[in-house]
């Protein structure tokens, strides 16, 4: 496999993954609250062996040797992470190519060598299950790319861009500690060339490219403990709240609307009254009476950040609406949607509160059998903001049309 391929498969395999994260919608998201949190240190200790057509003809068991590695590095969030990596040891090459051919002997190649690489960590099992602190068991798959830093013979030390893939294991003891079980490999351009031997190419094998196949055990400890905190946190309590705020504001918009409006009533019965007869001023007062409880009627319907799901706590809402509607045939009712001002853009904003009226309306429409032609919705975004707290400003408003 060609290092363009392996860092492009990389590049591609991080995007769908990025897709996924942003279209998938869990039960519950979680992420890094701070920088800090979630920060990692990894030491492992192993075998490796190069990959190399030379390698597999002499016997691929006879050329393992010792590997170390160090690694720094933050989870994001329980799905997808950055990590630093230094790996390395030593690396042999056997070869009988004719050139260097002793009698059918192999000439045995050493080079010290180094691999410093960034990658991208994805958490598998996360992605197929909802996180939680006691899981016990993770799948991490590594993409990257790197340095690889390699002395052969008697050259300089020589660089070059590699590319690597693996998998882990990880048992999770507790939120500061893990034990790790790693497999990966990496490619680059071989390391292998020397000056000692004549021929057209300063080569010592007959591969062009070099592979390093290695497995490492090792333990994790993460600062701190693993933190990852709920986007939202505590939202049934919130939405409590947020109905218990609603409903004391609804009730002293009410009085005072009631206080208001029946002074209005009182002051143009007092202005007619002798001119009325009994029927005329009873008639007046039940009209003005019912015109003022329909511009006065309002319920309010709230909405968790980003969401515009009419949860089963509102349905109840949505019944009153209902039944006010069926036993007062002749008001139309308005649904206005609105979206928190601090929360979003103002395009986003103006989608998000569209789509709450949107739901409204239809649930009152099909599940409460509000007959449409009775019913009008809008989105305002966040134009408008009824309510002087942010948070109460996510929600729709059922009002009677003026």
């Amino acid at each position: 496999m060609k290092i363009k391929t392996l860092l492009f498969l990389s590049l591609v395999v991080g995007a769908s993954c990025s897709v996924s994260a942003q279209t998938s919608t869990p039960k519950v998201k979680y992420s890094s609250e701070k920088f800090r949190d979630n920060i990692f240190i990894s030491i492992g200790v192993g075998v490796q062996g190069y990959l190399n057509t030379d390698n597999f003809d002499y016997g691929f068991g006879k050329v393992m040797e010792p590997l170390v590695n160090l690694s720094v590095g933050k989870w994001v969030d329980p799905c997808w992470g950055l990590r630093a990596q230094l790996s390395g040891w030593q690396a042999k090459l056997y070869t009988d190519i004719d050139r260097l051919n002793n009698g059918n002997v192999y000439n045995k190649f050493q080079h010290k060598y180094v691999n410093f690489n960034v990658d991208f960590m994805l958490n598998l099992t996360n992605l197929w299950r909802q996180y939680s602190l006691d899981n016990k068991w993770d799948m991490t798959l590594f993409l990257g790319s790197g340095l690889s830093f390699g002395k052969f013979h008697n050259k300089d030390v020589d660089v070059a861009i590699n590319g690597s893939i693996g998998l882990g294991g990880k048992y999770n003891i507790n939120k500061y500690w893990a034990i790790d079980l790693e497999a990966r490999t990496h490619i680059m351009p071989t390391f292998f060339y020397t000056t000692k031997y004549s021929g057209s190419e300063e080569i010592a094998g007959r591969s062009y490219q070099d592979g390093l196949l290695s497995v490492a055990l090792g333990a994790t400890y993460t600062f701190g403990g693993k933190k990852f905190v709920a986007y939202e946190r505590s939202t049934a309590s919130e939405r409590q709240q947020l109905n218990d705020k609603i409903n004391s504001l609804e009730k002293e918009l009410k009085n005072t609307q009631s206080q208001l409006d029946a002074a209005k009533v009182a002051e143009a019965v007092a202005k007619k009254e002798l001119a009325r007869t009994e029927t005329e001023k009873a008639e007046a007062i039940t009209k003005a009476t019912a015109e003022a409880a329909r511009k006065d009627f309002r319920q309010y319907v709230g909405f968790t950040i980003n969401k515009n799901a009419v949860t089963a706590e509102q349905m109840v809402v949505l019944q009153a609406v209902a039944n006010y509607m069926s036993a007062n045939p002749n008001v139309k009712m308005k649904v206005v949607g609105y979206a928190d001002r601090q929360s979003g853009k103002a395009s986003y904003n103006l989608k998000i509160s569209e789509k709450r009226a949107k739901a409204v309306y239809d649930l009152l429409v099909k599940k409460f059998r509000v007959p449409a032609e009775r019913l009008t919705y809008i989105g305002l975004g966040d134009q408008e903001q009824p309510f002087k707290e942010d948070v109460y400003n996510r929600s729709v408003i059922i009002l009677g049309e003026r």
